[in-house]
């Protein structure tokens, strides 16, 4: 059987939305939403949470998943890599004995996510793929696009797809940040999340694919739940 290790990623610097990982989001601290799904879901062994802030560190130990060890410094900056991240999350796992096939992404900006999305994605790594990611499908197809020069002269990106009728477009897809599960060996050798061979996880609701990275997404999410009766 294969193993899976759940990482949470959630460092204490956000200069777009300051403390966001510990704020008060829909009751609870955001990270908090992503704390519970991860522990209560059957397709992880382990969860680990990669953190440099000692409030996430008390979050997590509330729900039961403590902080192993903090995140170096030098992968609690603006431009540390979430893959160097989740391979030291990796190799710190493995330096302790414990080692794993597979490696599931969950950040903690995405929080409203769903067992059936996740269960998808296992069947898909089942069946053979290297990865399975989140996607929702994008609201201007890229067949309809154009570079657009300094002189303002247009070109299409696409030109044999910029004839298409709409019900002849393929479906295209944009990344959604909601889900990422990659084969371990996969990972390393591409240092990628998505290899060649990554299968998509279609997102249709909009909730699940909210991506919170600025103030305006924060009051869109809240709103959006209290439109849905969610919050109240």
């Amino acid at each position: 059987m294969s193993r899976t290790l759940a990482v949470i990623p959630a460092r204490a610097g956000s200069k777009r939305v300051p403390g966001k990982n510990t704020r008060i989001f829909a009751g609870k601290p955001l990270i908090q939403w992503t704390l519970e799904f991860a522990r209560e879901y059957k397709g992880f062994d382990e969860v680990l949470v990669s953190t440099d802030c000692n409030q996430v560190a008390d979050i997590a130990a509330q729900c039961d998943l403590p902080v192993p060890w903090m995140r170096p410094a030098e992968l609690a900056t603006d431009v540390a890599g979430t893959v160097d991240v989740v391979l030291h999350a990796l190799e710190a796992c493995a330096i302790q004995g414990r080692s794993f096939d597979r490696v599931a992404l969950l950040q903690a900006t995405t929080p409203l996510r769903r067992v059936e999305r996740w269960d998808e994605a296992r069947l898909l790594l089942d069946g053979g793929a290297p990865a399975a990611v989140g996607i929702c499908p994008v609201e201007h197809h890229p067949y309809w696009t154009y570079w657009i020069d300094a002189a303002g002269l247009m070109t299409p990106c696409f030109p044999d797809g910029i004839r298409l009728r709409s019900q002849d477009l393929p479906l295209a897809g944009a990344l959604n940040g909601a889900l990422y599960w990659c084969d371990v060996k996969a990972l390393k050798e591409t240092r990628s999340f998505s290899p060649a061979g990554v299968r998509a996880v279609r997102f249709d609701d909009p909730l699940e694919s909210i991506d919170i990275d600025t103030e305006a997404d924060w009051q869109f999410a809240e709103q959006a739940l209290r439109d849905t009766g969610v919050l109240r």
